[in-house]
């Protein structure tokens, strides 16, 4: 992974709008988007300045600007860590079946089941956690929040496969549609 890609990975994962981050460097928003899909344009100094950003951005996330005292936040609050794992379980159902009726047939459980997991009423098992694996999920990314690499890659080989497929569809809509006009 290039250096460019690594930083559209982050971007995407911590769902930082380019806006946020081009006030942040204090450039255009036009050229930030430029500079982020040339690697001709990307050098080190551009890369560091935006893991910087990015840095303060999950600092600032983790702040509030109001007068209430700071809320205790821990990586081990058992509510946060469901609350995680409901989240990324909506985003897993769509990235990769488009809603949560349709992985829950894929894992064979009822949507009452899969709601569930995702309103931290139930934590997913290891029978649960196994189903997420055969259908493709990081569990380390499902658990934990931090997707690895080969993840990465693997989401951008479905999205390939999912836009090919649509494309095969409608080839296959046109020789249909040909072959009723020939007869």
């Amino acid at each position: 992974m290039t250096k460019r890609e690594e930083i559209n990975h982050k971007l995407n994962t911590l769902n930082i709008s380019i806006n946020w981050l081009a006030q942040k460097l204090e450039i255009k928003s036009q050229t930030l988007s430029y500079l982020l899909e040339s690697d001709d344009h990307f050098d080190d100094d551009l890369y560091n300045s935006i893991n910087e950003a990015i840095e303060s951005y999950q600092y600032e996330l983790n702040f509030s600007k109001d007068t209430h005292p700071p809320i205790e936040l821990s990586l081990f609050d058992e509510n946060m860590l469901k609350n995680g794992i409901g989240d990324r379980i909506r985003i897993f159902a769509k990235r990769k079946y488009n809603t949560l009726k349709s992985l829950a047939e894929a894992m064979d459980i009822s949507p009452q089941q899969l709601q569930q997991y995702i309103s931290s009423n139930r934590e997913p098992g290891s029978r649960i956690l196994i189903k997420f694996l055969k259908l493709g999920c990081d569990i380390n990314w499902l658990l934990g929040g931090s997707e690895s690499l080969e993840s990465y890659r693997i989401y951008k080989l479905e999205l390939e496969i999912k836009n090919l497929r649509a494309k095969l569809a409608k080839v296959a809509r046109i020789v249909e549609g040909s072959h009723d006009r020939l007869h």
